[in-house]
């Protein structure tokens, strides 16, 4: 019954989230693909940046290497 419950949860979260998506799509005369690559985009910048603020302290004081 568990399984049911959270697959449940996160089918009403997907429709909430695509809703929104449609809505903002038709507010910003966009496609909801354009819109969905935005969110995607956003999505992943907002967990690199959850990881590095979570990341040591030592961690975070290093300078990144430059891009081969």
């Amino acid at each position: 019954m568990e399984n049911y419950e959270d697959l449940s949860a996160v089918n009403s979260e997907l429709r909430f989230i695509t809703l929104e998506l449609m809505k903002l799509a038709t507010e910003q005369n966009k496609t909801f693909d354009q819109v969905l690559s935005e969110y995607f985009v956003n999505a992943h910048k907002l967990k690199r940046r959850l990881v590095w603020q979570s990341a040591p302290k030592l961690y975070r004081l290093r300078k990144p290497s430059a891009k081969r």
